[in-house]
């Protein structure tokens, strides 16, 4: 049912493409955008008409909310049309980002078209204006309410479709219309029943809503422009899939940058290290391949060699697990090498925290505890030990 809502506004030669290619990506971002830019403008100029016949602030503040919304829709196409343009010398990982941009630009101005309700409507709760109002008035707001959700709903869709924050974050404005107009219904229902001050309320709540909106769009898109973790969905996804590659005994140190929805991914794969460097080469392009071909990323795989065949790496195995297990503050541990070399023996291996604070191996509660429990294991070896930095993922 939901798509019989919505596949009629797109094209039939566009259903079914790949939504991972840049131009398709970037049609469907113009067909929401078109679809949010002529609603919007008809809105605008029914509820302007509306408002001035019956001089309501809540719903010209509303008209104007509409006609800010066509202004956001407007970002979102220039922002498609600058993402859809291919990687050149200056931009080497593509214009993607342009998306991101474009959503800032529409937070702040719903936060400034807020603030500016606010203060208009502040005015009129002790001056009410409204004149006679109408059912008629009425079921035109209700049918603004349906039409600014039907609108909310197609841009989610496509967001959604085509894996979008600025058409996320258009579909919330939207939403915010929608309710924004119920508030505006409730005002001019109630200044009916006598309660004139309602449409200053309803006015300063439509400007309340719109901040909020805005506060919460620009944190997404700021959390996104700073470095936002991948979710752990795709963690676990990339790890499934270099483990489902033959000879592949573990996988960690996963990293992820995100331009849009393209994705570049590196991670180490462990291997025997029996087997030759050939080998090990062709088990590195395989995992490169298989997250290529499944996740459509870039892909960038360091081979870690695992000596699985040792008395002395199994027993310092055993210990270092027996720790990270008993411990709340160590997730896990990984490349655990014992290199002996004939004038310094090495142990080292990498620690996982619960919580990534910045900690230095010696900074941890579990110190002193590993080192001793490896120094007495194995008194002719120094112990070396890496924190995971916060942007890999095991």
């Amino acid at each position: 049912m939901k798509s019989f809502l919505f596949n009629w506004c797109i094209p039939r030669s566009l259903r079914g493409q790949d939504v991972q290619s840049l131009s398709v990506r970037a049609q469907y971002g113009r067909i929401g955008g078109w679809a949010s830019i002529i609603t919007n403008i008809l809105l605008f100029i029914a509820k302007l008409v509306v408002g001035l016949l019956i001089n309501s602030i809540a719903l010209l503040a509303d008209s104007i909310h509409s006609l800010s919304d066509v202004s956001t829709s407007i970002i979102v196409l220039i922002g498609y049309r600058i993402s859809e343009k291919p990687a050149d010398r200056e931009h080497p990982f593509g214009h993607q980002r342009a998306e991101y941009i474009a959503t800032l630009v529409i937070a702040v101005l719903l936060v400034m078209a807020g603030v500016e309700f606010i203060r208009s409507a502040a005015g009129r709760l002790n001056n009410p204006g409204l004149s006679t109002v109408t059912y008629g008035v009425l079921i035109f707001v209700f049918l603004t309410v349906i039409i600014k959700y039907w609108l909310g709903s197609f841009a989610k869709h496509i967001g959604k479709l085509i894996d979008s924050q600025a058409l996320r974050a258009d579909a919330l404005h939207h939403y915010t219309d929608s309710i924004s107009s119920i508030l505006v219904l409730l005002a001019i229902g109630g200044s009916k029943l006598g309660y004139t001050f309602l449409d200053g309320v309803g006015g300063i709540l439509v400007g309340i809503l719109l901040i909020w909106a805005g506060a919460r769009i620009a944190r997404e898109a700021a959390d996104t422009l700073m470095g936002k973790p991948p979710t752990p969905e795709f963690i676990r996804k990339i790890q499934q899939l270099c483990l489902s590659v033959e000879n592949v005994l573990n996988t960690h140190d996963i990293v992820v940058h995100s331009y849009g929805n393209k994705k570049f991914v590196s991670v180490h794969v462990e291997v025997d290290q029996k087997e030759s460097s050939i080998i090990a080469h062709d088990i590195g392009y395989a995992v490169e391949s298989m997250l290529a071909e499944q996740l459509a990323v870039y892909c960038t795989v360091h081979v870690d060699p695992v000596d699985i065949d040792s008395a002395d790496v199994k027993l310092a195995n055993d210990i270092v697990r027996k720790i990270v297990t008993e411990s709340r503050n160590i997730r896990n541990y990984h490349d655990l090498r014992l290199v002996r070399k004939p004038n310094h023996h090495l142990l080292l291996f990498d620690l996982v925290l619960e919580e990534q604070t910045g900690k230095k191996y010696e900074d941890i509660q579990e110190y002193r505890q590993l080192n001793g429990a490896l120094q007495r294991a194995f008194p002719d070896c120094e112990i070396k030990v890496n924190i995971d930095p916060a942007y890999t993922f095991n």
